[in-house]
């Protein structure tokens, strides 16, 4: 199928975004839009929903659809003016884009919109703009009502283990001779009615270190000029770096692969899925749990669980213990936690019992979270497989 032609700057309007320096921005809600996303929020809109927002500087092309009122910052481009075309199939239309190829920085990537004369794009009519938007949207709209469910998940684990292992809620509601609350009968009775009053902990539970109760281990990196160590390498290999983009607490997937002879140079090895891992340095904090084996690099912390401390614990207890591990780490160049600093930090070991029931109640969510971040991913790339072929008529909606 063959389409008419148009030059992307006669096609739609595209304008630069305003300044808005970092001291001049009021509290509030409007989210303020860079060229890679959400650079802060304001309290004044310049432009109003739906919105398309492309990167100028730093980060060219992309692009983002703003479904509420925002202020474009200056390193990005907005489209001004539709033309009266679909706006959201203007925004697939951007990211089809390579605008890379228009780059005029020759230090900072930079994008001159009236460099754009020479992008044709198709004019295939608003009735099929409207449905490759409507097919493409709908994928992304499930994409991200998974999102906002892991976040939901998330937080009902975070609530469940500040209540039981940090304000001993369920305890404190015996000593008050009530029912602990949302909290069956079979599981209530796991808890003690008492703490004990020189440690102030819950009788029976104990004050240990954390690196007594799991396998704290490191990685390494294999020589990056051998290529026996990754070239066709397929066991996953993490550095920090693959979590810089999770929102997620799960680690399904990393970008680097080694070979059997690049795990061997590895000490810890090939870890288990469910393994907790910790960024040691730059920077310290990042968190997720391994569903898949994998080896790691030197920047992690990582915690096999093969006692009693179930992982949804453990990484729960990372999230409580955040401060106290990035205030144990030391550095001239960049902050690092070494194993020493991180073993000694206290945690507080319930029942065997206690712990069964609460990884009882926690695993199905960390397990839902999993099987989402797997659909999303399946999801995504069914959309980014769509989009060039509906974009240049290959694929017809039409005629199918």
């Amino acid at each position: 199928m063959s389409f008419e032609q148009t030059a992307l700057n006669e096609f739609i309007t595209l304008q630069r975004g305003f300044d808005l320096p970092k001291g001049d921005r009021a509290e509030g809600a409007i989210p303020v839009i860079a060229s890679t996303g959400v650079g802060g929020y304001h309290n004044i809109a310049k432009v109003e929903a739906p919105g398309v927002v492309i990167g100028r500087s730093g980060s060219i092309g992309g692009g983002q659809y703003i479904q509420e009122a925002f202020w474009p910052l200056n390193t990005t481009l907005w489209v001004k003016d539709f033309k009266g075309h679909d706006p959201r199939y203007i925004y697939y239309l951007m990211r089809s884009i390579d605008f890379t190829k228009f780059n005029v920085g020759s230090g900072v990537p930079t994008l001159n919109r009236n460099h754009l004369s020479s992008l044709l794009v198709n004019e295939i009519g608003i009735d099929r703009e409207k449905t490759i938007a409507k097919l493409l949207g709908d994928l992304d709209d499930k994409i991200a009502f998974n999102t906002q469910t892991n976040q939901t998940l998330e937080q009902m684990a975070q609530a469940i283990f500040k209540s039981w292992f940090v304000d001993f809620d369920p305890v404190k509601a015996k000593m008050r001779g009530e029912q602990p609350e949302g909290m069956d009968d079979a599981t209530a009775s796991l808890f003690p009615e008492k703490l004990v009053s020189d440690t102030g902990l819950p009788e029976g539970w104990i004050k240990s270190e954390i690196g007594d109760e799991v396998t704290v281990v490191g990685g390494g990196t294999p020589s990056k000029k051998n290529d026996d160590f990754w070239v066709d390498g397929d066991i996953h290999w993490t550095s920090p770096k693959d979590l810089s983009g999770v929102q997620d607490k799960v680690l399904l997937d990393t970008a680097s692969k080694v070979t059997e002879a690049g795990l061997r140079k590895i000490s810890s090895g090939l870890l288990p899925i469910d393994t907790v891992l910790l960024s040691s340095r730059a920077p310290v904090g990042y968190l997720a749990l391994a569903k898949v084996p994998m080896a790691i690099n030197q920047g992690y912390i990582a915690m096999k669980c093969e006692k009693v401390l179930p992982p949804e614990f453990v990484l729960q207890w990372c999230v409580h213990r955040m401060d106290e591990i990035k205030q144990r780490a030391s550095g001239s160049t960049f902050a690092e936690i070494s194993k020493k600093n991180f073993k000694p930090i206290s945690v507080v070991v319930p029942s065997e019992e206690v712990l069964t029931a609460y990884q009882k109640l926690v695993k199905p969510l960390y397990d839902a979270i999993t099987s989402n971040i797997r659909q999303s991913e399946q999801l995504s790339t069914l959309r980014d497989t769509l989009l060039p072929k509906l974009l240049s008529g290959q694929l017809d909606l039409e005629r199918n």
